[in-house]
């Protein structure tokens, strides 16, 4: 091997005078071939970055024109139902309708409109949300942690209207042993005294029987014309305020139930916008999914709701009257604005249902 190379005092091989020059030029030949490999490369890696980005701005810009066009459509609804019970409570107070009706028709519009004062600020933010996105091609992170805000309010809600609806329906139960107790005792024109239940006996017979009894004697009272009277006037009061309640506590359990479809839909959003912030592929099909189901589960449920207004509208036109039909009118007019609002909402998550699968698609 003479001639190729020379070991210095420390072992270290070095390159003779001739090998020098020629090895520089193979690195050099070396280093134009790979540069462009390199480079290459490297703008390549660039190139993705900058389309996961792009990508990631115009799933955002989707989202927040979503959630926009969800939260004014809530807003909407809530306006219909608004205006309805200002035109009762303004009907209620020009008419002799009850203090107990103009009270609750009262407490219904103040809860509506409290919610319609939160709803519309929610709206107003997720505006924000969407302006900021155009404004700086950037939502901030505000935008992610909305839904959970609205997941949070929605259940707050749905738990005020169950108490609500908890206390309605003692009263109709007060209410519905009342009238069968004053029934019974038009029927049959005389009232059972003296023995555990003593309400209508009280009222109308307050002394009692002087002398004693054996507990199992049946001792009854026989009603005059006037009791009667007195009585069925007051079976018309009560049926009155039966279905008063009833048409008020129908709109509770609706309402309730649209606010438990919407928590749970906000709840999955948060999800989505969480997926969509980390744009990571595998996380955001998961979330797009998920947010399939919800929906389809949701229309399963509004459909049903829709069905279930059908049928008792058209158990309240087998009534037949037109002055029943009249007293029932509230109740009507609930179910209606319940009935189109659900239709709605299910023919718009149909077609939210049809934007994921085209996102997941596209994943």
């Amino acid at each position: 091997m003479m001639g190729i190379c020379e070991t210095g005092n420390a072992g270290v091989m070095t390159l003779s005078g001739k090998q020098a020059p020629l090895l520089v030029a193979l690195i050099a030949a070396l280093l134009l071939v790979l540069a462009p490999a390199a480079q290459g490369a490297g703008q390549q890696a660039s190139a993705q970055v900058r389309d996961a980005e792009k990508k990631k701005k115009a799933r955002v810009k989707a989202f927040l024109m979503r959630a926009v066009e969800d939260m004014d459509r809530s807003g909407g609804f809530v306006n219909e139902i608004v205006a309805l019970l200002e035109k009762q409570y303004d009907a209620a107070a020009d008419t002799s309708d009850s203090e107990q009706r103009r009270k609750d028709l009262r407490d219904l519009l103040d809860w509506y409109q409290q919610y319609r004062v939160w709803l519309k600020g929610m709206a107003s933010a997720v505006e924000i949300d969407l302006d900021e996105h155009f404004s700086r091609h950037e939502a901030g992170d505000a935008w992610i942690s909305r839904y959970d805000k609205l997941a949070k309010g929605y259940h707050r809600l749905s738990r005020e209207l169950s108490g609500n609806v908890s206390r309605l329906e003692k009263e109709q139960d007060r209410i519905a042993a009342r009238i069968k107790k004053l029934e019974q005792a038009v029927q049959e024109r005389r009232i059972l005294i003296d023995k555990e239940e003593l309400e209508l006996s009280k009222e109308l017979w307050p002394p009692t029987r002087s002398n004693p009894y054996d507990e199992r004697e049946a001792v009854y009272k026989d009603l005059t014309d006037e009791e009667i009277r007195k009585f069925q006037r007051e079976l018309v009061t009560l049926e009155e305020k039966q279905r008063h309640f009833e048409s008020v506590t129908m709109l509770w359990k609706y309402e309730r139930g649209w606010l438990s479809l919407k928590a749970g839909e906000s709840e999955t959003l948060y999800a989505v916008a969480k997926a969509i912030n980390e744009n990571d592929p595998v996380p955001l099909r998961t979330a797009y999914r998920e947010a399939i189901r919800t929906y389809e589960a949701d229309v399963q449920t509004l459909n049903r709701k829709v069905d279930e207004i059908k049928e008792s509208v058209e158990d309240i036109t087998r009534i037949g009257s037109l002055k029943a039909l009249e007293r029932l009118k509230d109740l009507t007019d609930y179910y209606e604005k319940m009935r189109t609002r659900f239709e709605g909402q299910s023919e718009w998550l149909q077609g939210q249902i049809g934007s994921y699968q085209v996102d997941l698609a596209e994943l």
